[in-house]
């Protein structure tokens, strides 16, 4: 009799584990979950790939949202420009406070979209696991999107729910869609180039970035430097095309120095407002791996003074830049002797991780190498 009452638990423990699995799964609903809501879509789009809202289908040729990388590791989510037909592309809006069950298409209606993307890089990005985000589709059509997860090779899962056109006597009026500006050529080759590159392709991400770069001049010095940075931000290459990424940085840092910070976001909007930082860093990065500390040092010191001297009140994007540079800046300092800057950067960088992820694992690693730093000689007197 106990054998078969173990028997019996165990079918039903393997039952309950199957019925949660499927669940999970969304190939079965367990009871006391609610009915998904009518209309409900979704779907898992690859990183560099676009997704047809109105379909559903990936790489669709009239897309109404483009997941991209503005570099490694660094992806965005934004309304798809196409090259041709530019009056017809989708536009994007945040939701804001609204709830998900509040957004019908009236509420859908007043929201003001505009073609813009919005970052998916760390903690405080916009596009995160539950942000909603409201969609007017190349076809006129509008829906609500929402980010069910962003996994860790970087393939987004969405879902949606579209909402019929609304009549021509409830159109929103828009000002956004009359100012779309044709996107520039450059940018599908340069989408092309990450997706090379996330492949492993790297020949291929070389010689793409080399074309993007050559197209991005002719639409202007901003495109051109953030064409520049990004193909230098492609750390696989590092070793590969050393003095061509080396090329590539010290320019794209150049023309981006010389630019007025509302040029650049003018031309390239608000999320590229941390242009100059990023080629700095990056060219810190480049120095810091070719074992050229104190050039590391120097451009990670300059990506910190960049981020400092960004107009008020200071964002989650400035913290976590902040926080990231200057502890690269305390590791190469620290490797060239210069101890007491070093603490005091890499003091500095855990107090950024303290307000932005107090439970971060990189302040284990700070707090070791500040304790590196003290058990050390003190340095020479100058």
């Amino acid at each position: 009799m106990a054998v078969r009452w173990y028997a019996a638990i165990t079918a039903l423990a393997a039952l309950a584990f199957l019925w949660v699995a499927a669940d999970h799964a969304r190939l079965a609903r367990l009871p006391w979950r609610p009915a998904p809501e009518a209309g409900l879509q979704s779907a898992l789009v690859r990183a560099t790939q676009t997704i047809d809202l109105e379909t559903g289908k990936e790489g669709a040729a009239r897309a109404d949202q483009h997941w991209g990388m503005q570099a490694r590791d660094q992806p965005y989510l934004g309304a798809h420009q196409p090259q041709r037909s530019p009056g017809q592309a989708a536009l994007i809006a945040q939701a804001g406070t609204a709830r998900w069950e509040g957004l019908g298409q009236a509420a859908l209606e007043k929201l003001p979209y505009a073609p813009n993307r919005f970052s998916a890089w760390g903690p405080e990005a916009p596009v995160r696991k539950g942000a909603v985000f409201a969609v007017r589709t190349a076809e006129g059509n509008f829906a609500k999107v929402r980010v069910v997860e962003i996994r860790r090779n970087h393939d987004l899962e969405l879902e949606w729910v579209l909402f019929a056109r609304a009549p021509p006597a409830q159109a929103v009026k828009e000002t956004a869609e009359a100012t779309v500006k044709p996107s520039p050529g450059w940018l599908a080759l340069r989408d092309e180039a990450l997706a090379a590159y996330g492949a492993q392709r790297h020949q291929e991400a070389l010689d793409g970035c080399g074309k993007a770069v050559a197209a991005a001049q002719a639409a202007g010095a901003a495109h051109h430097a953030l064409a520049l940075v990004t193909c230098g931000g492609l750390i696989g290459l590092h070793r590969r095309a050393a003095q061509q990424i080396e090329d590539w940085l010290r320019q794209g840092v150049a023309i981006a120095l010389k630019l007025e910070q509302g040029a650049i976001v003018s031309a390239l909007g608000p999320q590229e407002a941390m242009l100059k930082e990023r080629g700095l860093r990056m060219l810190g990065v480049f120095y810091r791996d070719q074992n050229r500390p104190r050039e590391a040092a120097d451009n990670f010191a300059l990506a910190v003074d960049t981020v400092r001297a960004l107009p008020p009140p200071e964002t989650g994007e400035h913290r976590l830049a902040l926080r990231s540079d200057l502890y690269d800046l305390g590791l190469v300092l620290a490797q060239i002797g210069l101890r007491g800057t070093a603490r005091h950067a890499l003091g500095e960088a855990r107090e950024y991780y303290l307000k932005t992820e107090p439970g971060h694992a990189m302040l284990k690693e700070i707090d070791g190498q500040l304790q590196r730093l003290e058990r050390a000689a003190p340095e020479p007197a100058s």
